[in-house]
């Protein structure tokens, strides 16, 4: 399985070096050719997981 970067061309870091648009850090950016399919995997688990709090935050 080929998976694609989840970069959406919004890149800009914050202080904490997190990229305000596909919520990748700098290592995840930087290793993301590097990685294996499931290096890439756990980033797209971890991106998913903080969509589902967003959304959890939104209905409070």
């Amino acid at each position: 399985m080929k998976l694609v970067s989840p970069c959406i061309a919004l890149c800009q870091l914050t202080e904490d070096d997190i990229c305000v648009g596909c919520k990748r850090t700098i290592e995840e950016i930087t290793n993301w050719r590097t990685y294996t399919d499931s290096q890439k995997q756990a980033v797209f688990t971890r991106l998913e997981s903080l969509e589902k709090d967003v959304s959890d935050l939104s209905l409070t």
